[in-house]
């Protein structure tokens, strides 16, 4: 059978007095649902990142177990709809977890090759071909100015112009 992680937060509103009563409620539950070899780690009270439910604080407690991956889901409801202490839980599967670590080691380590390996394998950067400029229509106007001749301009010039524009400071 998997083995699972459920890791819960109580609300601030649970007095000290009440943490271990709700606790051995969750292990209950995890009991009930066929859950074996339980252990249960408590990590005590913490400050939380972002209020939930108007809560600052919570109290951490992390059990582990073996259950049917069956039953989970089952094991979600009962704690979603029979506890209203706890402010957030997660549950999850620590082989599969694992499992997916070691793939993302492995692709990790497939990606970093060494740099001058990647040079000789990357093919020459070819530089862009600049591009027409776009046809004006004929307009009968009186010609006031002569036309100016089209600017070829490269890519590498080009590209200096517009950091240049962009560092610019346009508020004065």
């Amino acid at each position: 059978m998997p083995r699972y992680e459920l890791c819960y937060i109580l609300a601030a509103q649970v007095s000290d007095d009440q943490v271990p009563t709700v606790t051995k409620q969750i292990k209950q539950f995890v009991a009930d649902f066929g859950g074996t070899e339980i252990q249960e780690e408590q990590l005590g009270k913490k400050k939380l990142s972002y209020p939930i439910k108007k809560t600052r604080n919570g109290f951490y407690v992390v059990v582990e177990f073996t259950m049917d991956s069956r039953k989970v889901n089952e094991l979600e409801a009962k704690i979603r709809t029979q506890t209203a202490t706890i402010i957030r839980h997660l549950v999850i599967n620590i082989d599969e977890h694992a499992r997916r670590s070691a793939i993302d080691k492995v692709v990790q380590s497939t990606l970093s090759k060494n740099p001058e390996e990647e040079e000789e394998q990357a093919p020459a950067k070819k530089a862009p071909t600049p591009r027409p400029a776009p046809k004006a229509e004929k307009v009968e106007a009186e010609p006031t100015t002569p036309k100016a001749e089209p600017v070829e301009i490269s890519s590498e010039e080009l590209d200096k112009e517009i950091e240049a524009a962009l560092s610019e400071d346009i508020i004065k």
